[in-house]
């Protein structure tokens, strides 16, 4: 053992190097001390703030913001001793330290949401958070001390609300339902809002903060007007009751508008407005000044109307300094700023009450109010109210012209001077002069083309009655003129106006004052027989005599009258003129009721004879005028047809005759042709309708009612039957025709039918094509050789090429029963088609399309169809 070689031998040698375990430790060391590095410089700067509670505060959780930036972040919440205040200790970011001063401020934001809006959203998503705001000395950059105990305000501070703004403070007697918040509206579009309210010092007035947004304070200038357009506002007057409800918002929460002219001056903060109770008081608008007269009846918030529309508003009224005149102040709206121009005219509407005529009322209480009536000019501000009277004059509207009389009979100013019934003018004045009465009129500029220099003026406000030798003249206006009075006149003579008109009193008194003409013109009338007229019966024209009968003689078929019409008369003659016996009473009884017309005395006694233009009247027979019976003859008169009939059931004297609805004429007489063994029907169509009625080929027929279960027609015939025409395209008259039961039918495709038996088939019977009516049936006879039954139908034209070589026609019409051992068998159409018989037709669908069928081709009419011939659908092109 003791031989064993050195090699064998374990020597032991200590390693002097670091173990690597200790790397971690060294890292976790190392890493420890860099936290408490960044921990300590990060801490910045620890604060307590004090609070009323710590509701959403959170430990760790709950930031402190500046702008929107986190500058700091809660550390500890603690209740204090007293168990009353909450203590937040708060660490502020180093880089955030300098907005810490005295005069920080601090305030909790959260989500809180009101009728006026929603603020604080933010602080719904990431929750409640700490509000900062440094003083204005460290926005400055000036040196500060560092406080580290603060009180937190209750709220965000007003004057961080407005600082984006410009302050405004209204004055208002009581705050009404404005509070913070409530908004401040510029046509509907919020630009502000209130901020703040207190009590002045004086206990009389309520001071209104209000804060305008930047981009809104151009508006605001140094004439706007403020006014509340909180709740609801109601006004009862003549007009009715007029409610003003403003938006939801505004009746909730409150608002305040404000209206600003174009022409103010720019304002500095802090500028003070009265706040108006409604827009009314406000007297929003252009400010203009008005000189009024002195019994204008003008009082303010008097409205100033255009078209119906308020614009504006009287504001203040009262007398100018040198107290010579009233002057008024008054508001514009500013969209119609334009029309206040020296072109522009302001006219006082004053209340009218007659017994004809009420206007403006309502005026008797309120007062009168102004119209604006906008002219082109330069821009003004002052204006003088003007009548409507004097506006027309100084317009050249109206033209002055003069009248006289020895009364006044009545008349009174605005009293309307008429041509034809038409106001052309009034009475303007009417004043005395010496024995006589002195009316200044004026004449619608428009109007005064008709005053020319023979021109008479009458009274036409009364009831006149004369006895002449024409009869007794009753002159009797229509009531509005009874009560009212209004003066008329004619227009007769040159284009001249003469510088005075006497005035009548009554027409007939003008009439004798008319310039007469010498001379006279003669016509021949004939008539059948004799009419009641004499030697010396008038000539007539509307009930104006202007002429006389000179003579009559006896002639072959009548009598010719004589007549003199006097030669400033005659100019009434015309191609179209018609004369008619005027003699005697006439009475007309229909279903409209009962009318009398009676002729004057001198024609009652005389005789008499009228005339007037008629188009269309046959008036002459050769060279001699022809004499008809009455007006009524003379105006339906018109061109003799005649109907003719095989037999009459329904047709009678005075039965219309119509086209489209309208009477074009009427039965004159019904009688028995017995050599034609037929009835003949006088008529005559009236004047007007003979070029377009009376021409060959024209349809007549008599209409009937139709009743049946698919609808009437012509239900009015039941009681008042009458005569249908269509007339023809022909341009050659006519004045005989075949008077028909039926409306012409449109002409169509024939076609026939062959059966052995007639079944319920009969004329007018509907040829139908899957149920749709193509057709009719026109005669239902038997063959030459009376072995069956040849049924014709038309097929109107557009539907012609339905029916193919090899259709196939069957019956439907009637209700079919067969009775068998195993019950009975019925089979009907439709209602239709048992009460009006039909045929139907198919067109077999297992075959290729066969030609159309020629016109007047021959098919079977199968008794009923075979079931596989209902199912048919062939498709037939046109």
């Amino acid at each position: 053992m003791n031989n064993e070689t050195p090699e064998n031998q374990v020597k032991l040698k200590k390693d002097r190097k670091i173990s690597p375990l200790w790397i971690l430790p060294i890292i976790a060391l190392c890493l420890a001390g860099w936290l408490g590095y960044k921990s300590y410089s990060e801490m910045g700067q620890r604060i307590q703030i004090h609070f009323t509670n710590a509701q959403g505060l959170i430990e760790g959780r709950t930031t402190i913001r500046y702008q929107g930036l986190e500058v700091g972040i809660v550390r500890k919440i603690s209740l204090s001793d007293n168990l009353k205040d909450i203590y937040v200790t708060a660490d502020i970011y180093p880089k955030a330290t300098k907005l810490l001063s005295t005069n920080t401020r601090f305030w909790l934001v959260k989500p809180k949401a009101s009728l006026s809006g929603i603020t604080g959203l933010d602080a719904l998503v990431s929750g409640n958070y700490i509000a900062i705001q440094p003083a204005e000395d460290v926005m400055d950059g000036k040196k500060h001390d560092i406080s580290k105990e603060y009180t937190a305000l209750k709220e965000e501070p007003m004057d961080i609300r407005a600082q984006n703004g410009v302050n405004i403070t209204l004055t208002s007697k009581d705050l009404g339902s404005i509070s913070v918040g409530s908004k401040i509206m510029f046509r509907k579009i919020p630009i502000g809002e209130v901020t703040n309210f207190t009590l002045a010092d004086d206990g009389s007035s309520v001071k209104i903060q209000t804060s305008i947004k930047q981009e809104y304070s151009h508006i605001v200038n140094s004439d706007s007007r403020f006014w509340n357009v909180s709740g609801i506002s109601a006004t009862v007057g003549f007009n009715g009751v007029d409610v003003q409800l403003d938006s939801l918002n505004s009746l909730l929460m409150g608002a305040i508008a404000v209206d600003s002219p174009e022409d103010g001056q720019p304002i500095s903060a802090d500028k003070v407005y009265k706040l108006y109770s409604d827009i009314k008081t406000a007297g929003r608008g252009v400010r203009i000044t008005m000189d009024v007269p002195d019994d204008s009846n003008i009082s303010a918030n008097a409205p100033i109307m255009y078209k119906g529309i308020e614009v504006g508003q009287i504001t203040d009224i009262g007398l100018s300094d040198d107290k010579s005149k009233v002057v008024a102040s008054a508001a514009i709206q500013p969209a119609f700023s334009d029309a206040l121009n020296t072109g522009s005219h302001f006219v006082l509407e004053e209340a009218k009450l007659s017994l004809t005529e009420m206007k403006n009322v309502s005026n008797f209480i309120r007062g009168n109010f102004l119209s604006l009536i906008p002219g082109t000019g330069q821009k003004a501000r002052h204006f003088n109210v003007v009548k409507k009277n004097e506006l027309l004059r100084a317009s050249h509207q109206t033209t002055q012209i003069n009248l006289a009389a020895d009364d006044t009979y009545g008349l009174e100013e605005g009293t309307q001077i008429l041509y034809r019934g038409i106001p052309v003018g009034n009475i303007n004045k009417i004043y005395l002069d010496g024995e006589r009465v002195r009316f200044n009129a004026q004449i619608d500029t428009q109007y005064l083309h008709l005053i020319k220099s023979k021109s008479r003026f009458f009274i036409t406000s009364s009831v006149d009655a004369s006895f002449t030798g024409t009869g007794i003249n009753v002159s009797m206006p229509p009531i509005k003129r009874l009560l009212a009075g209004s003066v008329s006149f004619d227009s007769l003579g040159d284009d001249k106006i003469n510088s005075e008109y006497h005035l009548y009193a009554s027409k007939p008194l003008a009439d004798l004052a008319k310039y007469e003409t010498a001379g006279s013109t003669g016509l021949t009338l004939f008539a059948v027989s004799l009419p009641p007229v004499s030697i010396g019966s008038p000539i007539l024209y509307r009930n104006l005599e202007v002429g006389k009968v000179s003579q009559f003689s006896l002639v072959d078929g009548g009598v010719k009258i004589h007549v003199r019409i006097e030669n400033r008369y005659k100019h009434l003659l015309t191609k179209q003129t018609v004369f008619w016996n005027h003699s005697g009473v006439k009475i007309d009884a229909n279903l409209s009721g009962l009318s009398v017309t009676a002729s004057p005395i001198s024609s009652l006694l005389k005789g008499g004879i009228s005339f007037d233009n008629l188009a269309g009247v046959e008036n002459k027979l050769n060279d001699n005028w022809i004499l008809y019976q009455d007006y009524k003859s003379a105006r339906q008169f018109g061109r003799k047809i005649t109907l003719v009939t095989e037999k009459n059931e329904t047709v009678t004297k005075g039965m219309p005759i119509k086209y489209q609805g309208v009477q074009v004429g009427e039965v004159t007489l019904v009688h028995l042709n017995f050599p034609g063994k037929n009835v003949e029907i006088s008529a005559r169509i009236f004047p007007e309708y003979v070029d377009n009625i009376a021409k060959k080929d024209s349809h007549f027929w008599v209409v009937s009612p139709e009743i049946g279960l698919s609808g009437a027609k012509h239900i009015d015939t039941i009681l008042s039957p009458y005569i249908e025409v269509s007339p023809s395209d022909s341009t050659q008259l006519s004045y005989t025709f075949n008077l028909e039961s039926h409306e012409k039918a449109t002409s169509g495709s024939t076609f026939y039918l062959q059966s052995l038996s007639r079944s319920s088939v009969k004329v007018g019977a509907p040829i139908l094509y899957r149920d749709f009516e193509i057709g009719h049936v026109t005669s239902v006879e038997l063959g030459d050789l009376a072995d069956r039954v040849i049924t014709s139908f038309e097929v109107e034209p557009k539907y012609a090429y339905l029916i193919r070589k090899n259709s196939v026609f069957w019956n439907v019409s009637g209700v079919n029963v067969s009775i068998g051992l195993s019950g009975a068998n019925i089979k009907a159409g439709t209602v239709d088609n048992v009460l009006r018989g039909g045929i139907a037709f198919a067109t077999p669908d297992d075959e290729p399309l066969q030609p159309k069928a020629a016109v007047e081709s021959t098919f079977l009419l199968n008794k009923e169809p075979e079931p596989q011939w209902l199912t048919w659908q062939l498709a037939i092109p046109k």
